[in-house]
């Protein structure tokens, strides 16, 4: 627990707990209002909690939206890509197809 510097006092070292489902659930809640001051993120956490919301289904939930969002977003973009790579390529082609006849 304790380390010996060279010549030193010693150091306490300590090691980092997990965090909890409160804390999770209030730095979510935290993120999802970000112009609200602690304080009042901490009431807001507090209320929910006291109105029957379930701490870990709420960030469970939340991570849910986010990941869909982002796996919605990826997929239209390859898409797009794709789309874009289809019409260069075809306008390659015409190029090349042109440029054969002349």
């Amino acid at each position: 627990m304790y380390k010996r510097m060279a010549g030193k006092k010693k150091t306490k070292t300590k090691t980092k707990r997990p965090m909890s489902e409160w804390n999770k659930f209030v730095m979510k809640v935290k993120e999802n209002n970000p112009e609200k001051k602690f304080g009042e993120v901490l009431k807001m956490a507090g209320k929910m909690k006291r109105q029957g919301v379930q701490m870990a289904e709420y960030i469970n939930n939340k991570t849910m939206k986010a990941a869909k969002k982002i796996r919605n977003s990826t997929t239209a973009v390859v898409k797009k890509v794709h789309k874009t790579g289809k019409k260069m390529a075809k306008k390659t082609k015409r190029k090349s197809k042109t440029s054969k006849k002349r």
